[in-house]
């Protein structure tokens, strides 16, 4: 999986690159279909925002999140999607089923 970091009005610093990558990666656990994911981090005065386009084969998944701290921010977005790869699996899943019943 190819994941990109793009830093917007603030300074790219390694640890906050890295914690964003490790927060991605641990969503390929959910849903192993990931091909590739953006990650854009901005700030802007008080307000730190995380947006991440996720991409699966016929699917784009796109979140953000938006807190006074930037790991905060990283934190939201990926526990939405989370929730949204979750449930697309549970819907490939119940799909599948009912193919194999008919």
């Amino acid at each position: 999986m190819q994941i990109d970091v793009t830093f917007r009005h603030m300074e790219s610093t390694p640890a906050l690159k890295e914690h964003t990558i490790e927060k991605i990666q641990h969503l390929s656990k959910y849903f192993d279909l990931i091909q590739d994911a953006h990650a854009v981090l901005q700030a802007e005065k008080k307000h730190h925002i995380a947006e991440i386009t996720i991409h699966t084969p016929g699917e784009i998944f796109k979140a953000s999140a938006t807190s006074e701290d930037m790991y905060v921010s990283i934190d939201k977005v990926i526990d939405k999607l989370h929730r949204h790869l979750v449930k697309r699996k549970e819907i490939v899943k119940l799909e599948s089923h009912r193919s194999a019943q008919s």
